[in-house]
């Protein structure tokens, strides 16, 4: 009788440790002997919770204290990982082999099989970024083409991510898939229209659910900053005020990381021109800057190309072959520079003349060879 009740204390003890506390369990086949971690994904860093050295079952469970918000973490094998999130005391229970680790199985929440879809939304978007990286080439149609397919790539994360987003703002995968990245790049860009009418959607809703959590602060100031930026675009600059403005000079890396100073072009007839490679209309603009930059490269005239993208990789990919100076301001939406110039619409350029004195916004690139030809 004794033996019964000492059973009995253990269990209401054990249950009484863990009712306050979330469980991950699951199994991960042919994976003996491996350390498999548990982390939470935090704003600023990955903190790690536990870890089982797993054996032949492949059997593990976690505990971790419920929190008063939706919170992010990840189980980790090698270098692969499996992404979840957690706002109440569930069970979430995962199914995965260690020989395809991120090609799992989940129960217990029904928000997390939608981060499952974002998930691997992003790892087919990855892997046709790094085949797109791996096909280079010096023609016009190879650099075009890859342009094309990494919009297509990206078109085809949005097609399953939007509906998630829209479908219900303030569900952990709506947030999860706002912050996701290829390569280090930031997806959702808040220079895109259609971007950062998601991102708002997100920032709103958390805003009103979880209001006074970090990530719904995170998201705030996300989505002000972006209208901050918008608002400041729109204001007139002193560019706007001068008949005859001086060079507003510009630095920043080229694709070598080498810093490309605009006043050191001074002597040449520049083209400045504002763009944005993730954009639909980039190829067929560019093939029209190469035509006159063929015609008057031999005479004194130079382009001064800044990239204004958030995706370092898209602006490798399409400068990568360009016969003219090409840079990118990582800041993007919030960039300076294109705010000093009153850049509201992209693509925006300006013609600058051999002593550095800008003289005129290009309405139309198709008609600017005349202007170029009265400047040389």
């Amino acid at each position: 009788m004794k033996k019964y009740l000492y059973l009995l204390t253990v269990i209401v003890t054990f249950s009484a440790c863990h009712r306050n506390d979330f469980t991950v369990t699951g199994n991960v086949s042919d994976a003996e002997g491996k350390t498999l971690y548990f982390e939470a994904t935090q704003i600023d860093k990955i903190v790690t919770l536990d870890s089982i050295k797993l054996k032949s079952d492949g059997k593990f469970t976690f505990y971790a204290p419920k929190t008063e918000f939706p919170e992010f973490y990840r189980l980790r094998l090698d270098s692969s990982y499996i992404h979840f999130a957690i706002d109440s005391t569930e069970t979430v229970t995962f199914q995965t082999s260690g020989k395809s680790f991120t090609d799992y199985s989940v129960e217990g929440s029904e928000e997390n099989k939608q981060i499952q879809e974002v998930s691997k939304a992003g790892s087919l978007l990855k892997n046709e970024v790094d085949k797109i990286l791996s096909n280079t080439g010096t023609s016009d149609s190879i650099r075009i083409a890859n342009a094309k397919r990494l919009l297509n790539a990206l078109d085809q994360y949005k097609k399953t991510t939007l509906p998630i987003i829209y479908g219900n703002p303030k569900s952990k995968a709506a947030y999860f898939a706002i912050f996701q990245q290829v390569n280090g790049n930031i997806i959702f860009d808040p220079f895109d229209k259609e971007d950062s009418k998601a991102i708002r959607a997100v920032a709103n809703a958390y805003d009103v659910y979880y209001k006074g959590s970090h990530r719904a602060k995170q998201l705030y100031n996300m989505a002000i900053a972006s209208l901050q930026a918008e608002r400041q675009l729109k204001q007139p600059t002193l560019l706007e005020q001068a008949k005859e403005a001086s060079l507003i000079d510009i630095s920043l890396p080229d694709i070598k990381g080498k810093q490309q100073k605009l006043s050191d072009l001074k002597g040449k007839v520049v083209l400045l021109d504002f763009t944005a490679y993730q954009t639909d209309y980039s190829p067929e603009y560019n093939i029209l800057l190469a035509k006159i930059y063929k015609q008057f490269r031999d005479k004194g005239f130079e382009i001064y190309q800044v990239s204004l993208d958030n995706n370092e990789n898209f602006w490798k990919v399409s400068a990568s072959n360009l016969p003219w100076i090409c840079v990118r301001d990582e800041a993007s939406i919030y960039s300076t520079v294109a705010n000093l110039y009153n850049v509201k619409n992209l693509p925006s350029a300006f013609l600058i003349d051999r002593t550095g004195a800008i003289q005129k916004r290009i309405a139309s690139i198709e008609s600017i060879s005349g202007e170029i030809q009265k400047l040389l």
